[in-house]
């Protein structure tokens, strides 16, 4: 009989190593050295900007909890792990420590090549302190099928679906009004940014025989139409398409009158000016009367040569100088000083976001897919309420119930998504040009894009072998999406659905996984987009199962609810 004294103190170094050794060592983490019922569970893969948090350990605890839970019922379970490149992010990291290095502009100075050798650098170093530490926690991961959202098995599978959308007519490129930050000097998605409240001054302004008012005058310079709801009596008079002359901020300019339903009776004057350049709501009446739009602030978010004298500064400092202006002229009818408005931010940079139109490549939320008689925001509300094509067993059950109105609630006013961005770090959007046009050197047809999932050798039109490629990167949702069947070996020989049934082993066995738990956070960011990139390409659904956990911060503690 040993009669060995325990330590009084528990030394995790001592021991975890060792006991998680034997655990890879015995092989159980690998579903292939078990038997039973399929059970699949994908990581969220953790973004390679550092080291894991909290949050972390919450998610690979649960993970975790549920993976064992499932073995000890006799399953064949696979716990997938994997980490995300994380585009906006790891890119914002890296240049603000090289600019704390001294590097003013690291995208000016050092170029693409150079700059995305540093990223890449950093994201490896992070991306191994990250494994480590998944390690540590003790998850049971198969290790063997370890995935990363920016290797050559996702990149091909990132491109496939690019190709296969866009001849389905679901991708396009169109010039829209899109969120700028000018901080991070990229477009960003409506569920990058962060709505603020604050208080600021609302100016009433006097245009013509009207009184508009404004939180934002700096974006006033080119307005030159005046909306009103056509049922509003206090404007009977004034007909669609008629013109006045009025005084403006630098100057005379001839003003046309609007008439469109979506105006606000009982808001101020139950009038305003437009300006389609730089606000969503304007840009759509716009559009629907055929309007132009003229652009205020550059894409640095300095005011352009339309504010005269005012041009070169940013909106911040510009704005004071404008109402003193506005007030010496005799426009200014009176000032509200603590109005309460929503001010947009990105969640990554904390600036304000800028609405500017530029030609971006767009996901069609709202068109049909050929042969499937529904659009992808059809199919992305079937499958948490009837269940994908009408059948129950491919339904994703969402807990808490209640985070499924808010998902439905989102899909109903999805608009169509932007998924082109303005930086060097990411999936690069599948798209080559013909050099030859600017050279005067190729055919009409030849300036349309070619579309590949491999980079082409020639131009199929002329046979120019003067090709270059889009410049822009894909959102990183983009990939993410398509997390639960590319880490399973798709694609495979075809993008048609039957090949499932075929000759792909993991994909047959595993897709659609089992489970799925994140943070609430990203609910619309990935779940949604899952299901939509899921639904469409596989014709399944992603997961059965997503628990939605929410963390709420407190003072001097953090609750888990």
């Amino acid at each position: 009989m040993l009669n060995k004294e325990l330590p009084k103190q528990y030394h995790p170094a001592d021991y975890e190593e060792a006991i998680y050794a034997r655990w890879e060592k015995s092989g159980f983490f690998n579903p292939d050295n078990l038997s039973g019922q399929p059970y699949a569970i994908m990581m969220p893969p953790p973004n390679v900007t550092g080291v894991l948090h909290l949050g972390h350990a919450l998610e690979n605890s649960l993970m975790d909890i549920m993976a064992r839970y499932q073995r000890m019922n006799g399953k064949k379970v696979l716990l997938l792990p994997g980490t995300d490149h994380a585009a906006v992010a790891t890119q914002a990291k890296v240049e603000k420590i090289l600019i704390g290095q001294g590097v003013r502009n690291p995208r000016q100075e050092l170029g693409r090549e150079k700059l995305l050798e540093k990223i890449r650098e950093y994201a490896e170093e992070s991306k191994s302190t990250i494994l480590k530490q998944i390690k540590k926690m003790g998850t049971s991961c198969d290790w063997s099928r370890l995935a990363y959202t920016f290797d050559k098995t996702r990149n091909r599978a990132v491109n496939e679906v690019f190709v296969k959308m866009y001849n389905d007519g679901l991708i396009y490129r169109g010039r829209r009004i899109i969120n700028w930050d000018a901080k991070l000097q990229t477009t960003i998605s409506d569920d990058e940014i962060v709505w603020q409240e604050e208080k600021a001054p609302f100016y009433y302004l006097k245009y013509g025989p009207f009184t508009i008012a404004t939180a934002r005058p700096e974006t006033k310079f080119g307005d030159k139409y005046v909306v009103m709801h056509p049922d509003d009596k206090r404007y009977k008079k004034y007909k669609h398409g008629d013109k006045f002359d009025c005084e403006w901020i630098n100057g005379k300019v001839t003003a046309t009158v609007i008439k469109d339903e979506i105006i606000d009776m009982k808001f101020g004057s139950g009038v305003m000016t437009i300006t389609p350049w730089h606000d969503l709501v304007d840009f759509e009446i716009a559009q629907r009367h055929n309007l132009s739009a003229e652009q205020i602030i550059d894409f640095n978010g300095k005011l352009m040569p339309i504010a005269g004298e005012f041009v070169g500064l940013d909106i911040l400092t510009a704005r004071p100088k404008i109402v003193e202006k506005l007030k010496a002229k005799g426009l200014m009818v009176k000032v509200e000083k603590n109005y309460l408005h929503r001010v947009a931010k990105g969640d990554r940079s904390q600036a304000a976001v800028e609405p500017q139109i530029k030609e971006q490549w767009f996901v069609d939320v709202n068109k049909i897919i050929p042969g499937k008689n529904k659009s992808l925001k059809d199919l992305m509300r079937q499958a948490v309420t009837t269940g994908h094509n009408g059948d129950e067993k491919q339904k994703v059950k969402i807990t808490p119930e209640r985070f499924e109105k808010t998902y439905l609630h989102w899909i109903d006013n999805l608009l169509d998504w932007c998924i082109s961005r303005q930086i060097w770090w990411g999936h690069r959007v599948p798209v080559w040009y013909c050099g030859g046009r600017d050279k005067g050197k190729c055919l009409p047809e030849c300036h349309w894009p070619i579309v590949s999932a491999e980079a082409p050798k020639e131009c199929s039109v002329c046979g120019s072998k003067d090709l270059f490629q889009d410049e822009d990167t894909l959102d990183t949702w983009f990939s993410s999406g398509l997390w639960t069947f590319s880490t399973l070996g798709w694609p495979n020989k075809s993008l048609l659905p039957p090949f499932i049934k075929g000759g792909n082993k993991d994909l047959k066995t595993y897709h659609p996984t089992s489970w799925m738990q994140m943070g609430y956070e990203i609910l619309f960011f990935w779940m949604a987009r899952m299901i939509l990139m899921s639904t469409y390409v596989l014709d399944q659904i992603p997961f059965h199962n997503v628990y939605i956990h929410v963390v709420r911060n407190f003072p001097n503690r953090r609750g888990i609810i």
